[in-house]
């Protein structure tokens, strides 16, 4: 009897041991650094395309490599970066959308270069401003959600920010028109941000997929909505 209660005993300080442990998981560990973060030496394009590449085949691997989880820095300049491929992404669909209006049907206005231009202007700038905002915004819903939960947020809003970011290397299949590159992009990005909850934000998996599908529904539903609102209002006052 004594040596059972002795081998209990002892059973019990090593879960107590590996719970300790897994409290003091430290999430803003640094890394040896991504091919990102090490682009003034490894040259700025290799460096991006070679982070899109490991974000797209070994997200998790890459994410254990931030050298900077703590800071956005690195991080705001690839959302902004890869906004400038939905901006693109939107300018294709433009164009092609302008093509088709050089042989317009019976009421119909053709489209003037210097209107094309202006419409490429807006877009762009709605493309690049739209992706940090509604990246910010993913972040501090997320963050919340995830604050609200049994296991609780470790992870502050800067480090949810900067997985986010680096996982957003779909966005260059934006730039496949006809709404069909967009959509894989969003889908892919979402699946994405869903399995880093389980990695490099100590969630499980089941609480990164659902706190991602509802910050990222929220956001992107009001913000499709305000942007067919604005349109709408436009159009009745005539300027559009």
């Amino acid at each position: 009897m004594a040596k059972f209660a002795e081998d209990t005993g002892t059973d019990q300080i090593a879960a107590l041991k590996r719970k300790v442990a897994h409290k003091q998981v430290n999430l803003l560990e640094p890394g040896p650094g991504t091919p990102w973060e090490d682009r003034g030496s490894a040259g700025f394009v290799g460096a991006f395309f070679k982070t899109v590449t490991m974000a797209l085949s070994a997200p998790r691997r890459l994410l254990a490599l931030i050298r900077r989880p703590d800071t956005p820095g690195d991080a705001r300049v690839l959302t902004i970066i890869y906004g400038v491929f939905w901006g693109l992404g939107w300018w294709i669909q433009d164009f092609l959308n302008y093509q088709k209006l050089q042989n317009p049907p019976r009421g119909v206005d053709p489209m003037e270069m210097s209107e094309l231009l202006r419409v490429w202007l807006i877009h762009m700038g709605l493309a690049v401003g739209g992706a940090w905002v509604l990246l910010n915004l993913i972040t501090q819903v997320f963050h919340k959600l995830v604050s609200q939960g049994a296991q609780g947020a470790k992870a502050p809003p800067v480090l949810i920010y900067n997985v986010f970011a680096y996982l957003m290397a779909p966005s260059l299949f934006a730039l496949i028109p006809f709404g069909i590159g967009p959509a894989i992009a969003i889908a892919w990005i979402v699946l994405l941000w869903a399995t880093a909850g389980s990695g490099r934000l100590g969630l499980t998996f089941g609480n990164g997929l659902v706190c991602t599908l509802i910050s990222a529904g929220l956001v992107l539903g009001a913000a499709v909505g305000v942007y067919f609102g604005v349109l709408k209002l436009l159009s009745a006052l005539g300027y559009v």
